[in-house]
């Protein structure tokens, strides 16, 4: 695959990563131009040891991670006032996080994946949003694939007492 079928079938899904990892849009789009850089030097010693898409994953999760813990996101706000209960929730699903993702979503959600820790939130982004299984997860981050599950679980655990905490907010 050449560089310019890289950039076009990758572009989009890499900058999500890193909006995931780093919950603003001006880091994402620095850390993509970051990473397409990356592999437009390294795309002649690629050696195939790996997949393609892996290699590009594993760059995108070192360059987010290097990112984030240089400039410590900080929480994105979120006003309270958008909490309100909506009778259309229960429409929805009964479960607040889902209830909380459907109607936020974007980069409030990116903003709590961006606080969880630097392995949860790529793990979770990668799980989620990429749709990857747990045996190329382990491959991007260097894990075993039961690292990756503990990570999913305590991910989890953390974004839906972040969420609950939001919604109690007065």
């Amino acid at each position: 695959m050449d560089f310019d079928s890289i950039v076009e079938h990758f572009a989009e899904r890499i900058f999500n990563q890193a909006l995931r990892v780093l919950g603003n849009r001006e880091d994402a789009e620095e850390t993509t131009t970051d990473v397409f850089m990356r592999i437009h030097r390294g795309l002649g010693d690629f050696r195939g040891e790996s997949q393609l898409s892996t290699w590009i994953w594993r760059i995108t999760a070192n360059v987010s991670l290097t990112r984030k813990s240089r400039k410590r996101v900080q929480m994105v706000s979120l006003d309270a006032g958008e909490f309100r209960d909506d009778p259309r929730d229960d429409e929805l699903n009964s479960n607040p996080e889902e209830r909380f993702l459907a109607r936020e979503g974007g980069e409030e959600l990116a903003g709590l994946i961006a606080e969880l820790p630097d392995q949860e939130a790529s793990a979770i982004a990668l799980f989620y949003l990429q749709e990857m299984k747990y045996d190329e997860i382990a491959a991007i981050l260097q894990i075993p694939p039961g690292t990756v599950a503990t990570l999913l679980h305590r991910g989890r655990e953390r974004l839906r007492k972040r969420i609950r905490g939001e919604r109690k907010r007065p």
